[in-house]
């Protein structure tokens, strides 16, 4: 059977709490207990909000996900990855992106959805290239084996061949040995269903060699692999011995849910070609066991085809005819239950966003609000400091705003404040990644990344000069409607998001006190009612 590939405590610094994830991220998955991982991603998340870092946090949930699909919960893994990969899509992270597409191609394998499987496979080698600094060697070799998976998942045999090639050849060092025994175990097993018997059985042969040559024991996903190519070959005695451990009793809790259950269904199946049909049936018996005990609908459906096999071999036709008939109404319910879950999980998923997304946005504007600016702003400068670009933030406040409410309606004030709204989405779309926020009653944030203090200025002056200068008559009567501004900038993105807003308050303050209807900032000068901060 095919297996995936996978990916602490940390004290006071980003660092090294960036570096712990990271080391989690480049272990394979397997080789951690999920429900501690899952307990120690929880002190881990708490010290990332402690220190600010967002795109930390994130990680840290990526692997809580991941841990999460490992123990069966997929709605809550599927919850957690589209989450994180709608953050880190919306922030360019190519990082979290490469990851948030590998487990998520990851998923809907596990859910049967090949389409979306290859898809995301794609995407996330995608993401890989554009990596700075480039991606390491485990996680380069992680993601082409997801595409050769992928690809044999779809029935691109020669896709998948390239794919595992590459791998190979970016697993040759020392330090890889488990990424590769887990290429040429899924090499041998796409190979076997393709029909390239003599590809798979050398494939075969090299697993068996590596796990040899490096004194490790044979794991029951190996077992059944290899067992697989042998019971395709003829090479009965063989498959037998080798899976000859994985019928008894198993109580670890860790390994993959239908691992024993499917080496069991091949053990049947090959104690059926040999003839021994006592055997085949008591490995079957044990193998339905363990499916109706871990709920492993898929095994117990292949189960039943060996049994109904099994029965035309010891002649009993009749009820061959009925177990094959089962088999068929069980593979039907199956891929029925995999569609209902499919479209369960993505419901979860999408109403899960939608419910983020509405969290975020001031209802009456449709701004984004303070609560995803106490988000976002720290991760725009900390990605700032470490590129050493520019973020710039304006404070807007609508000037006599409480004369229109109070002299026209409050619904003429609502008014202004979506107009202005309006204003500022026009604004954003016309410099890459800004975005308006609305704070509360008539204030408004406009974050600017990139853009440096002289550009900002000149950028709220043209905001100034649309506002002053848009017909408010419909709206407000007579009653004009202008803004005081207040510039704040971080010129390689050093200082924290509350020194800006603090600054930015103070400018706005200042702003105010000169007369209105301007924008104050530390920076130079620009036209139209613009002034320096002090002046």
């Amino acid at each position: 059977m095919v297996v995936q590939a996978g990916l602490s405590r940390a004290e006071a610094t980003g660092e090294q709490l960036a570096a712990e994830i990271e080391a989690i991220e480049e272990r394979p998955r397997h080789d951690h207990d999920p429900f501690d991982l899952i307990v120690r991603m929880g002190h881990v998340q708490a010290l990332a909000r402690r220190l600010d870092r967002e795109d930390l946090w994130q990680r840290s949930r990526l692997i809580e996900a991941d841990m999460l699909g490992r123990q069966g919960d997929l709605p809550a893994a599927g919850r957690i990855l589209h989450d994180v990969h709608a953050w880190a899509a919306a922030h360019r992270h190519p990082r979290l992106l490469t990851l948030s597409h590998w487990y998520l191609s990851m998923l809907f394998g596990q859910l049967g959805d090949p389409t979306s499987t290859l898809e995301h496979a794609v995407r996330a080698m995608e993401s890989m290239n554009a990596m700075t600094p480039p991606a390491s060697t485990m996680l380069r070799t992680r993601c082409v084996m997801g595409l050769a998976d992928a690809y044999g998942d779809t029935g691109d045999f020669l896709a998948a061949r390239a794919r595992y090639a590459e791998a190979e050849r970016l697993a040759a060092g020392p330090l890889e040995v488990q990424a590769r025994l887990i290429i040429l175990n899924n090499l041998a097993y796409t190979e076997c269903q393709a029909g390239e018997y003599a590809a798979a059985t050398s494939a075969a042969e090299r697993l068996l060699g590596l796990f040899e040559e490096h004194g490790l024991t044979l794991d029951d996903s190996t077992r059944d692999t290899v067992a697989k190519v042998w019971v395709a070959t003829g090479r009965l005695a063989e498959a037998i011995a080798i899976l000859k451990p994985s019928d008894k009793a198993y109580d670890n809790q860790y390994e993959e849910a239908n691992s024993v259950a499917s080496c069991l269904v091949t053990l049947a199946e090959a104690y059926r070609r040999a003839g021994r049909l006592d055997r085949a049936a008591a490995a079957l018996r044990r193998c339905r066991d363990l499916c109706a005990e871990r709920g492993l609908a898929s095994v117990d459906v292949d189960a039943q085809r060996v049994r109904a096999d099994l029965l035309a071999s010891a002649g009993r036709f009749e009820e061959a005819f009925r177990a094959h008939q089962d088999f068929h109404d069980a593979t039907m319910r199956l891929h029925s239950a995999q569609r209902d879950a499919r479209a369960r999980i993505l419901a979860v998923m999408y109403e899960t966003e939608e419910a983020r997304e509405l969290a975020m946005r001031d209802p009456l504007t449709g701004l984004y609000n303070r609560r995803f600016v106490d988000t976002e702003l720290p991760v725009l400068l900390q990605r700032a400091a470490e590129n050493g670009t520019p973020v710039s933030v304006a404070l807007l406040d609508l000037d006599h705003f409480k004369r229109i409410n109070d002299t026209c309606s409050h619904e003429a004030g609502d008014r202004v404040l979506r107009q202005v709204a309006e204003m500022l989405t026009a604004r954003a779309q016309m410099i890459d990644a800004a975005f308006g926020a609305r704070l509360g009653g008539e204030e408004f944030l406009f974050v600017m990344p990139g853009v440096d203090g002289r550009d900002a200025v000149e950028e709220m002056t043209r905001l100034c000069q649309t506002i002053r200068r848009h017909d408010w008559r419909p709206i407000t009567g007579d009653l004009p409607v202008t803004t005081s501004i207040g510039v704040s900038i971080s010129p390689h993105g050093h200082g924290t998001a509350a020194d800006m807003l603090r600054e930015a308050d103070t400018y706005l303050y200042q702003s105010k006190a000169g007369g209105r209807d301007r924008i104050v900032s530390a920076h130079g000068a620009g036209a139209g009612g613009t002034v320096r901060a002090g002046e």
